[in-house]
């Protein structure tokens, strides 16, 4: 088993390093406007002008500082300096939070804050400070950018308000997924206990009112007070959040969290129970007894699965565990069997088709953690 991992993490290493970086880099960042690209059309030009999500311009920029920790010998710092250029000069609010879309041309376009937004600039910020040696002015805009969350958005019932964009109730569980991974990276990169103080806050929601521990899942909307919703909304759960939520948990505990191996460990199972298929495809939606409910497939879920296996295996040995990450990578690789190396599909239909459709750079941040997580567990068991 273990053969067939290196065997998968060399693989993985050479497409990401030969041609997922290179054109992301070279063709999805746009010289004129100053920004990445939102899609790539699949013969690698990019699409037409279309509106650009700070959460993008983010996440592309994390891509390039995790490439660097990875060890790719590419313009990894053009790219994350190029970002982080994006980041402090028109994704951060000078009144605080962060602005939600920019135009084609680069120019703001839309001022409203989003929580699931500002996570990811938060994340950005964390991970190109520590590409760049712990850049000081960083860590500083990551500072400012926390402490507005904390100071404006906290909610009396625990956890944040989700700003403009997204009305609620209901309360969504994934902002919060990805401000605590957010602060996760912020405590490694600084190493300071006022960044891990939050996470563990957020821990504890996820512990105390998230996770539904008749099912051992995680519903995805709530009322103002944690509760699931009474209507079939407060009954979806996504089996890509559980592999996420999953795989969080267990780094959580490696920083010194909370015990909450058991809570990691029912997440991914009943994920496997009931979010697979025979095929090795994970639906997009089931509800919480198990019933599918969204029988399409996106790419983002099979990395998570490919994450949260991983490190069950890595925990346990798990030989169950490395065969579904393994499954998890070989769909994960039909996903990126596209005409132009380095790009991917987005949607697999109910019946194997994959819808063909430009490349979501959005998608990237999922790859490349799912990857370096496959090199990294890979190389340990060497």
């Amino acid at each position: 088993m273990i053969d067939q991992l290196q065997h998968a993490a060399q693989s993985a290493r050479a497409w990401l390093f030969d041609h997922a970086l290179p054109i992301w880099w070279e063709r999805g960042y746009d010289r004129a406007a100053r920004c990445f690209h939102e899609r790539l059309e699949l013969d690698g030009g990019p699409t037409a002008p279309e509106p650009r999500r700070v959460r993008v311009q983010a996440r592309q920029t994390f891509v390039y500082a995790h490439a660097a920790r990875l060890g790719w010998s590419g313009p990894w710092r053009d790219a994350v300096e190029s970002g982080v250029e994006v980041l402090l000069t028109r994704a951060l609010r000078a009144d605080g939070g962060t602005r939600h879309l920019l135009a084609p041309d680069g120019a703001i376009l839309d001022d409203r804050r989003d929580l699931y937004d500002s996570a990811f600039v938060l994340l950005a910020l964390s991970e190109a400070a520590r590409a760049l040696n712990k850049d000081a002015d960083l860590i500083a805009a990551a500072d400012r950018l926390e402490g507005w969350i904390q100071w404006y958005w906290e909610h009396p019932e625990g956890g944040f308000e989700e700003g403009e964009v997204c009305p609620a109730p209901p309360r969504r569980q994934n902002p919060h997924m990805h401000l605590f991974e957010a602060l996760l990276s912020l405590h490694e990169t600084t190493g300071e206990a006022l960044h891990f103080e939050p996470a563990v806050l957020l821990g504890h929601l996820f512990r105390d009112r998230l996770f539904d521990q008749q099912h051992g899942a995680l519903p995805e909307y709530f009322d103002d007070a944690w509760r699931p919703l009474s209507d079939q909304l407060g009954r979806i759960v996504e089996p890509g959040h559980h592999f996420e939520w999953s795989w969080l948990l267990r780094r959580w505990r490696a920083l010194g969290g909370a015990d909450l191996t058991a809570e990691a460990e029912r997440l991914r199972a009943h994920a496997e129970a009931h979010g697979v298929d025979a095929s090795g495809a994970v639906y997009d939606q089931i509800l919480i007894d198990g019933r599918p409910l969204r029988k399409t497939s996106r790419l983002w879920p099979h990395t998570e699965r490919l994450k949260a296996n991983l490190v069950r295996f890595e925990a346990t040995g798990d030989g169950e565990a490395a065969r579904a990450a393994l499954q998890a990578y070989e769909m994960l690789r039909a996903f990126c069997d596209t005409s132009t190396q380095g790009l991917w599909y987005d949607l697999r239909t109910p019946e194997g088709e994959f819808v063909r459709e430009p490349a979501r750079a959005s998608s990237f941040y999922h790859v490349i953690l799912a990857l370096s997580e496959l090199i990294r567990v890979a190389g340990a068991r060497s």
